[in-house]
């Protein structure tokens, strides 16, 4: 898959996600741990464009690489707790 088709497959894929989240998943600790997950690649990717463009602290980067770990650990944790989400 060339990269602007995997551009748009994402974008469909991230769009389509938003629509058809609901109020039941507010109560799933699975799609907390995902939206922890989210936000924590968010922060990974700006730490890697602040360590890169702007010279920042590499500390600050390998936080972010932390929290993205735990955050994983957090997801597979709560999957394992509760494999059907919400009951």
């Amino acid at each position: 898959m060339g990269i602007d088709a995997e551009t748009k497959h994402f974008k469909f894929v991230v769009e389509d996600a938003k629509r058809y989240f609901g109020q039941w998943d507010m109560a799933d600790p699975v799609v907390w741990a995902i939206l922890r997950v989210v936000e924590a690649q968010n922060d990974l990717a700006q730490a890697i464009d602040g360590w890169v463009n702007s010279g920042l602290d590499e500390s600050l980067l390998e936080a972010a690489i932390k929290e993205r770990r735990d955050a994983i650990a957090a997801l597979q944790e709560a999957i394992e707790r509760e494999p059907r989400g919400f009951q």
